[in-house]
């Protein structure tokens, strides 16, 4: 069935209501319903059956399940990691290094292009080393959960990860239905063609640096950041942050002494298990011989992240049991607690999953791409695909299933007008970027939900802080985009003058919060 603008409904009724309401679960469930009942034709017996099977289809998807678990597990290790007093202790050095608000800015966003190969563990790992350090030195929750999204799936998009697997293999797809053949270009060569062209997820990491170092903000940030350096409170009065460590866990263990080592062994378990476990899952008889990046294509994402934060776990019951720092009934008890902490974030991620598979069974992605006609000039066709790809991104909070979409359409389309194979694989940049706004900043995408979570967010405060932001650094590539369609100037010219764009427009709009605040800076 055709339904039209009535498929645009489900998503907008809910992201409306997360920002009138700030509650995100009944905003979710009402979006969930209101799709249910224009598939159910109005009947609302019907839809409520239909709404409640869906949600049990996505606890019940193999790869939901694992990832659900994934989280309870992270939280588990968490616990671990904050009774053993490994928080403590990573605290207490870093306060030998980290001497400024600003460190903590810059080392957050400098530890986020590090952790690069997933963007799940990338705000794991971020939020749970830098939380009790931004926290000290008075950084907002607001923009801590900020440097996390915003170096989570763009940081994961151009190095060695899931992703990049994925983002192959969709130009691959592209190509096939273009009919153009890997002795033109493979898709490996065409995806670091593409690069350039992914101008969303450069600049949003370069405009992360920028607002670090110059200590600048504007909008809704400028008002948390004031709040959190005047007042000394990370989030406002009032705020449900998705994750607070010290209220759900209690005080550590009197008698565990704070090692640095109790902190790092979880987490460097975590990265080592899940890297492993992405090589593991890949190896298989067909890619037997064959590159990195095409194991990783066939890696088993889920599985290798499951293996990691179960590997994290252990190390941590390990620890307790093994320096006889806890009893087995206090280890136990960390487990059960460090899972309850994730407990919001599956039923978000739940419903998140299900909205989504609503908007799937209406259809709205094809009727998003059936309004972009066939009648396009080059000129046009980067700015309508990182448009449409920003709308689809940010409507279903998915950004793989808008590269599903979009990627399959953008190359042939750009091949048809151009007869350029070498320009058309460029565009599955663009497509890469509307994709990752909605990953961004979406209020239902999950690595949006896990950055609230591992910075101890409200969740809504999150969103609605990091949108004048992302929407600052999406105008500026679309401004690039407009040049580059029209002018074809190189988008390695259009990079630099971007990060100009955008730094002009943070002096331009945005406030020293310090001068704000009414203090004086510390010395760098």
């Amino acid at each position: 069935m055709d339904y039209g603008w009535l498929a645009v409904l489900p998503p907008l009724v809910a992201i409306i209501l997360c920002f009138v309401t700030k509650r995100v679960l009944i905003s979710l469930f009402a979006g969930i319903f209101t799709g249910a009942i224009i598939i159910s034709g109005g009947n609302p017996l019907a839809a409520a059956g239909y709404s409640l099977e869906t949600i049990v289809a996505q606890v019940t998807d193999d790869w939901n399940a694992r990832l659900l678990l994934f989280n309870l597990l992270m939280g588990a290790g968490i616990a671990y990691i904050w009774r053993l007093n490994g928080s403590k202790a990573l605290t207490d050095w870093a306060r030998t290094k980290i001497k400024t608000k600003k460190g903590a800015s810059v080392g957050a966003w400098l530890l986020g292009i590090i952790v690069f190969f997933n963007d799940y563990c990338n705000a794991a790992i971020v939020g749970n080393v830098f939380r009790d350090i931004s926290e000290e030195h008075k950084l907002s929750s607001e923009k801590l959960s900020y440097i996390l999204d915003s170096t989570a799936a763009p940081v994961a998009t151009f190095f060695i990860s899931d992703w990049i697997a994925f983002q192959i293999g969709m130009i691959g797809s592209g190509m096939e239905v273009a009919g153009i053949t890997t002795e033109q270009i493979t898709p490996f060569a065409a995806y670091v063609s593409s690069i350039p062209l992914n101008l969303y997820c450069i600049f949003a990491v370069i405009f992360v640096g920028i607002v670090s170092f110059t200590g600048r903000d504007f909008g809704p940030m400028l008002k948390a950041e004031t709040r959190a350096v005047r007042e000394g409170k990370i989030n406002r009065d009032g705020a449900s942050p998705m994750m607070d460590v010290g209220t759900e866990l209690g005080e550590p263990v009197k008698d565990a002494v704070p090692k640095i080592s109790t902190f790092f062994i979880p987490i460097i378990s975590l990265i080592v298990v899940t890297l492993i476990g992405f090589y593991y899952t890949g190896l298989s008889p067909e890619t037997q011989g064959m590159g990195l990046m095409e194991i990783l294509g066939a890696a088993d994402a889920a599985t290798a992240l499951l293996w990691g934060a179960f590997a994290m776990t252990l190390s941590g019951i390990v620890m307790a049991l093994g320096t006889r720092t806890m009893n087995v009934k206090d280890t136990m008890d960390s487990l059960i607690d460090g899972m309850k902490l994730m407990l919001l974030a599956c039923i978000i991620l739940t419903l998140a999953w299900s909205l989504g598979s609503i908007t799937g069974d209406m259809d709205l992605a094809g009727f998003i791409v059936t309004l972009l006609g066939d009648s396009l000039s080059f000129a046009m066709i980067p700015i309508v695909i990182f448009l449409f790809g920003m709308g689809i991104s940010f409507a279903t909070g998915t950004s793989w299933g808008t590269m599903t979409i979009l990627t399959p359409i953008a190359i042939p389309l750009t091949y048809k007008v151009t007869g350029d194979y070498q320009t058309a694989v460029m565009m599955a940049g663009v497509v890469f970027s509307g994709a990752i706004f909605g990953d961004h900043c979406s209020p239902i995408s999950d690595t949006t939900v896990l950055a609230s979570i591992f910075a101890s967010a409200d969740h809504i405060d999150h969103v609605s802080t990091q949108i004048p932001y992302a929407l600052l650094t999406a105008a500026t590539a679309l401004l690039m985009y407009i040049i580059y369609g029209v002018a074809g100037i190189s988008p390695l010219v259009l990079i630099p003058v971007g990060i100009a764009l955008m730094t002009v427009a943070l002096y331009v709009v945005g406030k020293n919060v310090d001068e704000v605040a009414g203090v004086k800076a510390k010395a760098n």
